[in-house]
């Protein structure tokens, strides 16, 4: 899942805001910026439980524990593909697309293969 549409075409990346150019593309990542905020939050409800266990009812266990996995999983989940060149770096156009991470890190090895074939004029 992409938030947005992101589209390959021989020579471009076309996102729901704009255009890059293969060949111009530099650095393409796929990183997962909410996984500390996940984590940190996963883990003050999961302490909070712990340390107030003897005073809360099953079902605020079960929300305790559900808002742990659910906040664990979104930050596990949740990633940013960047496109990078030397003409965009330091400018917000670096951060161009959020989604899954499987589908943006499968998308960052298309983008790849289609830059390899571009400078290798289609060879293996």
């Amino acid at each position: 899942m992409i938030f947005g549409t992101v589209s390959i075409d021989g020579h471009a990346v076309h996102t729901h805001r704009d255009t890059y150019r293969i060949a111009d593309l530099s650095v393409f990542s796929v990183r997962r910026p909410f996984l500390a905020v996940g984590a940190t939050i996963a883990a003050g409800t999961a302490a909070f439980g712990v340390a107030h266990a003897d005073l809360l009812y099953p079902s605020e266990w079960l929300a305790i524990v559900g808002v742990s996995v659910v906040s664990l999983a979104c930050g596990l989940t949740l990633g940013q593909l960047k496109l990078l060149s030397r003409d965009l770096r330091g400018t917000e156009l670096t951060g161009a697309i959020y989604g899954t991470y499987g589908h943006l890190n499968r998308v960052r090895k298309e983008v790849f293969s289609v830059q390899l074939s571009l400078q290798t004029g289609g060879r293996p």
